[in-house]
């Protein structure tokens, strides 16, 4: 379909039960909630550079091959025939739609799983929806981050069972489109081995290394998954020692309940955790855990840089992170304020070769006035590129 969407094919989501799933919770900027029957509902608001609101949903129901509802619902009035375009900030080609019927001044687009709409959606960062309001009003714009867009999809495959069917959405496979999705093996069946780039669970002295994180590996070179992991119990001791030794989070149950911890493998068996430790009212704080069992090594506690003008310790937690497992980097926001209008924005890469994240650039802007800013279009302060260690 694109090529995103085959990269994240390859991290396949772990579906925790064959049934469908009520879901409700936040990703980055998104809200994503989904029914006890699988009717899942994902939106987030834009906004013009004077504050006009807009709100962008994506709907689908559990049904086999049904479409991806968009449905665009502004302040100002709109009427039958109302240009709509998209534009996405990274180089998709801008989509035209015009209005048809609206309800409750709501434009609703009806979107095959082929769209190339629905395509630059998940791909992009982020873009401008331009309505042609006719009226005093005229041509409004709209700026709507996509950070958390694709994420958001791929909870709904998980939530429909449609991981590995061909009419998901993200996690698209072979099965047919009335088979709910069991892909992986049960608790307690053998997994990992030489085939995922593991070993024979012996280190050099002898010694069985313990891998409960591995519990839900699919056997195989596509072994990969990312998961989304809302009770303590679900994962490693090793993990949650953190939570109480170093990063001082206190009891986990309830940032794990509400935002749930996110655990990646990907095809090397590296496996990386991202455990939410306290939420705030406006930034969520988490620490990161890293298992590498290929380079032997166990359960690390991440910290992360800031850049050295900063002259600050390295920190062992980091708030609202986003994990592009596709390109080894997580990336941090800081928010400023509640209108979401300032802050840090920072990029950490995986450094392969020192089994740790290394900050690649940091954006900071420190006035929260002016008009609603994406954090990623916040002023670059540093890089290590351009200004080095």
């Amino acid at each position: 379909m694109f090529s995103l969407l085959r990269i994240v094919i390859l991290f396949t989501l772990l579906a925790p039960a064959a049934t469908a799933q009520e879901v409700a919770q936040t990703m980055r900027q998104w809200w994503v909630e989904c029914d006890r029957l699988g009717y899942c509902v994902s939106d987030i608001n834009g906004f013009t550079a004077d504050y006009e609101p807009v709100t962008l949903r994506l709907q689908r129901s559990a049904e086999p091959d049904s479409p991806v509802l968009i449905l665009l619902t502004p302040e100002t009035l709109i009427t039958s025939g109302d240009a709509v375009i998209f534009d996405f900030l990274d180089g998709a080609q801008p989509i035209l739609r015009n209005v048809g019927t609206t309800l409750d001044n709501t434009i609703t687009l009806t979107e095959p799983l082929d769209s190339p709409l629905l395509a630059a959606i998940m791909a992009g960062r982020a873009m401008t929806i331009t309505i042609g309001f006719q009226g005093a009003r005229g041509a409004q714009s709209f700026k709507v981050s996509l950070d958390g867009a694709i994420d958001t999809l791929t909870i709904m495959d998980v939530a429909q069972q449609r991981l590995g069917r061909v009419d998901a959405i993200v996690a698209r496979g072979a099965a047919p489109a009335d088979s709910p999705s069991d892909l992986f093996p049960s608790l307690g069946e053998e997994t990992g081995g030489e085939d995922m780039g593991g070993d024979d669970g012996g280190d050099e002295s002898g010694e069985i290394i313990e891998d409960s994180g591995d519990a839900h590996m699919e056997e195989g070179p596509n072994g990969s998954y990312l998961d989304l992991i809302y009770s303590q119990d679900e994962l490693p001791p090793e993990v949650t020692r953190y939570a109480y030794e170093d990063a001082s989070c206190g009891d986990l149950a309830k940032p794990l309940n509400e935002m749930g911890a996110v655990v990646n493998r990907d095809q090397t068996a590296r496996i990386t955790y991202l455990v939410p430790c306290q939420i705030g009212q406006a930034n969520v704080a988490y620490y990161v855990v890293v298992h590498d069992p290929a380079n032997r090594s166990n359960y690390a506690l991440q910290h992360f840089e800031l850049p050295p003008a900063q002259n600050k310790p390295d920190r062992t937690v980091i708030l609202n992170p986003q994990w592009k497992a596709d390109r080894n980097r997580l990336i941090s926001t800081r928010y400023g304020d509640l209108n979401l209008n300032c802050g840090a924005y920072e990029i950490h890469t995986w450094n392969t070769t020192q089994l740790r994240f290394e900050l690649l650039s940091y954006q900071h802007k420190k006035t929260c006035d002016g008009p609603q800013t994406q954090p990623s279009d916040f002023p670059l302060e540093w890089t290590r590129d351009e200004m080095g260690d």
